[in-house]
Formats: structure tokens, sequence, C-alpha cells
């Protein structure tokens, strides 16, 4: 019987070092954030949804995923495949380390307690800074709201307080504008 994952509030607060080196990690548990660029990078566009955080936090790789899965369906199902891009700003580079513990009668006497409770590794995070952009879609101005809702679904996979900004594509890259307009 394996044992079941932890909530996500179990990892809210982000440590003040994050682990991450791999070389000392034996067993690195894979992302399951692969893909994190969607849709048609060479349309024109004029604008970009923002999803940005208001609080330090950490963020779990399956609810980066989650998230991800929940816009780009909305988006597909609404706009089709090439009227919209959608990429993910984050990373999960935090390993989560875990101490084991058993929870049946009689496990006290098994277990070791906090000795030697450095933890294996179980899952990754991407610790998230106050006003950092966690994701964005670019997105035609007759698209607007529905990119909006978009961004509104995924944030109920991620539950952190967050705020969702609407810029101009041209303000927000210049220069990608000017590539695109001689191609």
């Amino acid at each position: 019987m394996s044992p079941t994952k932890r909530p996500a509030y179990c990892y809210k607060v982000p440590p003040k070092k994050p682990y991450t080196r791999k070389e000392y990690i034996k067993s690195m548990p894979q992302p399951r954030l692969r893909i994190l660029e969607i849709g048609n990078p060479n349309y024109h566009y004029d604008f970009v949804v923002l999803l940005r955080s208001r609080q330090r936090v950490m963020l779990l790789d399956r609810a980066l995923e989650a998230a991800r899965i929940t816009a780009n369906r909305y988006l597909t199902k609404k706009l089709g495949r090439g009227n919209y891009f959608m990429r993910i700003r984050t990373y999960p580079h935090h390993v989560l380390r875990e101490t084991k513990f058993l929870g049946v009668a009689g496990a006290d006497r098994i277990q070791q307690g906090m000795r030697r409770a450095f933890g294996k590794p179980v899952d990754r995070a991407a610790i998230i800074r106050i006003n950092q952009i966690i994701m964005e879609i670019w997105i035609s101005k007759d698209s607007l709201p529905i990119a909006k809702e978009a961004i509104r679904r995924a944030t109920h996979k991620l539950g952190i307080d967050h705020e969702v900004e609407i810029v101009k594509f041209s303000e927000m890259y210049p220069n990608l504008v000017k590539h695109l307009s001689n191609s």
C-alpha cells in the first residue's frame, strides 16, 4: 500500500534556501509540468493577459500542470488551436523532501521519529516571488474576455492571491512586434 500525497497547503511556505542541487539527489522526481509553451507564437496579437502572484509562495508542479491544462482546454474549445499563445513563466526547480511516517498501530516502536530526518525527494515545486508572472496568454482584441476567463479558471487550481493584468502586446514585446511585422 503506497502512501497518499499530502495536500498542497503542507508545502505552501517557501524555504529559506531552495533545494536544487541535482548532483546530490539520487532519485530526482520527474516534473509533471512538461509543456511550457502552447499555441501559435507567429500570429499578430493585440494584448497579453498576465497572471501575477501577490504573495511569496511555493507552487507544486502538479498544480502548475493542472492550471495549464485547464486554461489550454478552455482556450482551445472557445478559440481553436492557432488563435492564441500561452506560456508558463515559472519552472519547478525546488525538490521537496518528505520523512515517511507509518500511520498504523504499533508504528511508534518501528520508527525513529526526527532522528536523521533529512527526508527523501518526493515532489518538485516552483518558488514564486511577489509580483512574479506565473502565466501569460497572447490574444487578439476580440478574444480578450475568453482569455480572462481562462486565467480565472486556471487560478482555481493554484489557490494563491493573484492579480490579472492586461498589457498591450506592443508595450510588452516591442522587439517581437518589429520582427513579426518584417516577416
